[in-house]
């Protein structure tokens, strides 16, 4: 599971270079995959976000890998692209 830190203001939190993301059979759990082979299973809060980054993703919209930052915000989890 991916573990997101409370992070003072300023601080980009959790960065990683993200291949991209994958569900499991039936729609279950979504994974974020990054560049270093590793699997993080995503918060509910981010599944969203997984969807549409995958939906991003097929629609060559987006190139992959990227960087992004994730960062607890209260009780949600922000996400920033920070490079390509």
């Amino acid at each position: 599971m991916l573990f997101v830190p409370s992070v003072p203001a300023g601080d980009q939190g959790l960065v990683l270079r993200v291949n991209g993301v994958t569900p499991e059979p039936h729609g279950s759990r979504w994974y974020v995959l990054t560049t270093e082979g590793d699997a993080y299973g995503l918060p509910r809060t981010l599944w969203p976000w997984a969807m549409e980054l995958d939906a991003q993703t097929r629609r060559r919209e987006l190139r992959m890998p990227a960087a992004f930052a994730f960062r607890r915000v209260g009780e949600t989890v922000a996400v920033e692209k920070i490079s390509a």
